[in-house]
């Protein structure tokens, strides 16, 4: 049984570090997940103090919030609307069916479109995209580095 577990630990840390890059999978909280399956389950001696479990699991929960903050945060700082934002959003999605490259191909597009609708003006519309592009990289980069991390524990506790 503990084999199995381990298992499904470790597929719960490869499928984190996916849901990095897609937005329908939450990849920080499922790799805090495997995290904890580990430690309750898989390991005779519990492998992380109780310390370590809320440190990471607050980081967690901070990660979890600056991912859906930061893409508007950065477009509304540098003078973008709501729509560019909802947009980018509709864009990121639909484009999920088309691999990840239409999936950000899709939030640019979509960011342009929803700025362009707002303001009329191209060379605005294209930064605002630009920047909403920054944005999901950025978040995407501290969710990323958050899974392995976890992952780097996860291996070696």
């Amino acid at each position: 049984m503990e084999t199995v577990l381990f298992v499904v630990s470790l597929l719960l840390l490869l499928v984190a570090i996916a849901g990095c890059f897609l937005p329908i999978l939450p990849g920080p909280t499922l790799a805090y997940i495997a995290l904890l399956v580990r430690h309750f389950f898989t390991t005779p001696e519990k492998a992380y103090s109780t310390t370590f479990l809320v440190v990471t699991g607050t980081v967690m929960a901070v990660v979890f919030v600056l991912d859906y903050v930061i893409p508007g945060w950065l477009m509304r700082k540098t003078g973008g609307s709501k729509s560019g934002s909802r947009g980018a959003l509709i864009g990121m999605f639909a484009g999920i069916i088309f691999t990840p490259i239409g999936m950000l191909l899709g939030m640019l597009l979509g960011a342009f479109i929803g700025e362009w609708l707002n303001n009329h003006n191209f060379e605005r519309s294209l930064s605002m995209a630009v920047f909403s592009f920054l944005g999901f990289l950025l978040s995407t980069g501290i969710k990323f580095i958050y899974c392995i991390v976890v992952a780097w524990y996860f291996f070696f506790p």
